[in-house]
C-alpha cells in the first residue's frame, strides 16, 4: 500500500502533464497541437527562452532532458513547426538525437530539420576531436 502512495506522490510532484519530447505520434500535427505545446513549453521553460530573430527561432532549453526545443515564428517558412534535439547515451558513447513537427508545409519543414541534423553532425565531429577520437 505505501508503495501506491508514494508513487501517487511521486506524479503529483512531478507534474502528470510534464512536457515531453515525443508529444505526438506523427510529425504532421495540427495549428492547435502546435500552440499547445509551444504554450506548454513556454510557461515550463519561459526562463531559458531565447530568440534568435534572423534565424526566425524561439529556443527553450530543458537540462533535466538535457533538450533544445526550436520553435518557428512567423516569418519563418516552416512554420509552424519545431525540433528537439536531445542528448543521449548509452555506455560509454553520446548521441544528439532529433525529432521534429510540422503543421505547415512539409518541404520547408524538411529543410529545417535537414539544418539541425547537419548542426549535429558538426557538434558530433567537434567533440571526437575534443576527446581526441579523430586523429
Amino acid at each position: 500500500m505505501s508503495k501506491y502512495i508514494f508513487l501517487a506522490f511521486l506524479s503529483i510532484s512531478f507534474g502528470i502533464n510534464a512536457v515531453e519530447i515525443e508529444p505526438f505520434p506523427k510529425a504532421k500535427i495540427t495549428v492547435e497541437q502546435w500552440q499547445e505545446y509551444f504554450s506548454d513549453v513556454s510557461n515550463e521553460f519561459g526562463d531559458t527562452k531565447r530568440i534568435f530573430e534572423e534565424q526566425n527561432l524561439v529556443v527553450f532549453s530543458n537540462d533535466q532532458l538535457r533538450a533544445n526545443i526550436a520553435f518557428t515564428t512567423e516569418n519563418h517558412a516552416a512554420h509552424p513547426a519545431w525540433v528537439t534535439r536531445y542528448v543521449t547515451q548509452n555506455n560509454d558513447s553520446v548521441n544528439i538525437a532529433q525529432i521534429g513537427y510540422f503543421a505547415g508545409e512539409e518541404a520547408p519543414f524538411a529543410k529545417l530539420f535537414n539544418e539541425y541534423a547537419k548542426l549535429n553532425d558538426k557538434v558530433k565531429e567537434n567533440l571526437k576531436l575534443e576527446n581526441g577520437s579523430v586523429k
